[in-house]
């Protein structure tokens, strides 16, 4: 799969575990445990057919925090207050992104889009291009994110969908740039908070088995934000 957002993952995800949930009786004991999209989407969609079952985008997006860590980036940001409230309003949809994992790393990124009401209130088939025509037609405010060193400007519009490049500064291993990418012909009050992130490099941890590297480091609180293992 070229997409690899985390959102993506899910859905793929919760095919699976739907597949598994069907086959089981209906009136089987629910499991209990942490709430996360998989098990909540999954129970309740456990009695129709996988083609019936249906899913809000918009509830699996990554929600607002006080700082966000990706060791695997080598970066460390937050959000200003007032940009917090649009991922919690659903005035923005934060994802992510990367190159494919069966090939070298080129970039991986944290996406912001505006969301309309429409586009926050959609529900979609689980199976289809229903999600990836959703994020499509998304319109892109901006990315914070890390790229190969040696790209041009012109792959770096065209991975991120933006206009405007800040370079914020190299990882620790020499190897990708970082950059605060904006679109100016998004919404300005949108692309004015999204400036004011303050974007910290920290030391670039060695890509993971599997070579998925926006998985959060886990917080304060000891959660991790849609980490697929």
């Amino acid at each position: 799969m070229k997409n690899r957002s985390k959102g993506l993952y899910t859905v793929v995800i919760l095919l699976l575990c739907l597949t598994v949930f069907g086959c089981q009786k209906k009136d089987e004991d629910k499991v209990t445990g942490p709430k996360n999209t998989t098990t909540e989407i999954a129970s309740a969609s456990q009695d129709d057919n996988d083609a019936q079952s249906t899913f809000k985008p918009s509830d699996y997006t990554l929600p607002p925090k006080e700082e966000y860590i990706y060791e695997y980036l080598g970066l460390k940001f937050k959000l200003s207050e007032k940009f917090q409230k649009y991922l919690k309003e659903k005035k923005i949809a934060m994802l992510d992104d990367q190159s494919p994992l069966d090939e070298e790393l080129k970039y991986g990124v944290l996406t912001f889009d505006e969301m309309t009401e429409e586009q926050k209130n959609a529900s979609l088939n689980l199976i289809g291009d229903g999600y990836d025509k959703w994020k499509e037609q998304l319109k892109r405010v901006g990315t914070i994110g890390m790229f190969k060193k040696g790209l041009s400007e012109e792959e770096i519009t065209k991975m991120t969908k933006c206009n405007h490049h800040k370079i914020i500064g190299e990882s620790s291993d020499g190897k990708y740039v970082y950059y605060l990418s904006s679109n100016k012909e998004a919404m300005k009050d949108f692309v004015q908070e999204l400036d004011k992130t303050k974007i910290e490099k920290i030391e670039k941890k060695d890509s993971p088995e599997g070579g998925y590297v926006l998985s959060e480091k886990t917080d304060v609180a000891n959660t991790e934000a849609f980490t697929v293992n």
